[in-house]
């Protein structure tokens, strides 16, 4: 083994990466020269490819940044405290004009009526309504506040998921083209031996219906990259049809180092699902001290001011036409309660308090319910990021080098027509099975990650 790839020499032929190559006479300087060009193509896609690669921490900051819905839970928390201002102030006044008693045999209001009258009137709340109303609405701000930061936190679970799917797709479609490439290798090794009767025809044909196969699976996976990019393309509020999203080649799995016990404790006191459960409960009970303070009378004042062009008129029937009558004016103030606590009223304000009340105690249990169900998911997130964990070094050090090793013997064995050509693309499929199922590991540290954040409520490097 050389700079990790397996070599070896029979007969003029060499195994490099998994390929069969003929190296004889002058072909040995060509396949020289064609290693060199594919290193040098391959430099050049492996630096292009990191140049326009994202992290996934700069995916999340632009998601939280200009995702459409997390914009429209901001400003529904400035509506709700802009909400809490509207609510905290005094009721308009009333402005009241009126021109009683007018002959309808003149259009002179100003002079003709009996009186012209000016009313101004103000209802008082007491018993601290209007602030005890502002402190539900605060309490309400507070419950839209925890739903942006449910939204933003499983926001960026949805952004870590989607990236490391694509990473997937990337990693898969790579192992593809490399199977393709090791059986075309492969078919050009053995078409000298077919034109000299060594081989039949049938191998050379299963050799190319599995390159075919090969092929089908990449068309599917590319199809679903491209899907996956319009969903993350949705998540970060790009323009949909954009293309511009690549993964990185390779990333360092992230270690957890909090216990399952922190992790449980953590779930309680920074989930925002709970936090926010938490919230509606004070809410609701905010709105029963506002509910019981409209029990309170509220107070109406009212001033009126009275001018009577023709004086004071004693009676309907009284004679004025003897007398100079002089304008009069007057005023006249009022003040009026309402009563909440009459017996047939009381009862609207008792049963919103027991309905209120009645809902304590829905959320409470629906709270308990939740932490339990997360609990349980976080649990299941932690059996399967140390699962991948586990795989991860086995595959590395025992399963891969041996399925290698494996590969490598059949390829021999068929040189030495010792065995079929089935067996050998059996062998490579089984040796790029492990190769995927190594990457499908290491994707799923990273989205065990992320569902482990998502239950938690932080970031990784906060716990």
């Amino acid at each position: 083994m050389v700079d990790g790839k397996w070599k070896m020499v029979d007969g003029g032929r060499k195994i490099v990466d998994g390929r069969w190559l003929m190296v004889e006479g002058k072909n040995k300087n060509k396949f020289s020269l064609r290693i060199s060009v594919l290193y040098l193509i391959g430099l050049l896609l492996l630096f292009g490819t990191k140049f326009n690669a994202q992290s996934v921490d700069s995916l999340v900051a632009e998601a939280v940044k200009s995702n459409p819905l997390l914009k429209s839970l901001q400003y529904k928390i400035t509506a709700s405290e802009k909400r809490t201002e509207s609510i905290n102030t005094l009721p308009a006044p009333n402005l009241s004009v009126e021109f009683s008693q007018i002959p309808t045999n003149t259009f002179d209001v100003w002079n003709q009526s009996n009186s012209n009258n000016f009313a101004l009137s103000q209802m008082f709340p007491l018993g601290g309504k209007l602030n005890a109303m502002a402190e539900v609405e605060r309490k309400n701000t507070l419950v839209e506040g925890n739903n942006y930061e449910i939204y933003k936190i499983n926001l960026t679970a949805q952004v870590k998921m989607s990236y490391y799917t694509l990473w997937l797709f990337d990693r898969k479609i790579e192992v593809q083209k490399k199977n393709i490439s090791l059986i075309n290798d492969l078919i050009k090794s053995v078409e000298s031996s077919y034109y000299t009767n060594k081989i039949n025809q049938a191998d050379l044909l299963t050799l190319q219906s599995e390159i075919a196969s090969y092929e089908t699976q990449l068309l599917i996976l590319g199809k679903q990259k491209e899907a996956e990019i319009y969903k993350l393309n949705k998540l970060l509020g790009r323009n949909l049809d954009s293309k511009e999203v690549y993964a990185v080649n390779d990333f360092s799995a992230d270690i957890l180092s909090s216990s399952q016990s922190k992790l449980e404790e953590l779930l309680g006191n920074s989930n925002p699902t709970l936090k926010k459960m938490g919230s509606m409960i004070e809410m609701n009970k905010a709105m029963i001290d506002a509910n019981n303070r409209e029990l309170i009378p509220d107070l109406m004042v009212q001033g009126m001011f009275m001018r009577m062009p023709q004086g004071m008129i004693l009676t309907s029937k009284s004679d004025l036409t003897m007398l100079d009558p002089k304008i009069e004016t007057m005023y006249s103030l009022m003040f009026s309660i309402n009563l909440p606590f009459a017996p047939w009223s009381i009862n609207k304000y008792k049963a919103k308090e027991e309905e209120l009340h009645a809902g304590i105690s829905s959320i409470e249990f629906e709270k308990n319910d939740m932490q339990r169900e997360m609990t349980s998911q976080l649990k299941t997130a932690l059996v399967k990021y140390n699962t991948a964990i586990d795989l991860i070094k086995l595959y590395n050090d025992k399963v891969i080098p041996l399925y290698s090793k494996a590969a490598e013997s059949q390829v021999s064995a068929y040189q030495n027509n010792r065995t079929g050509v089935t067996t050998v693309i059996d062998s490579y499929r089984m040796l790029l099975m492990q190769q995927m199922n190594y990457y499908m590991s290491k994707a799923d540290i990273q989205m065990s990650l992320a569902e482990i954040e998502m239950m938690v409520g932080r970031k990784m490097d906060e716990f």
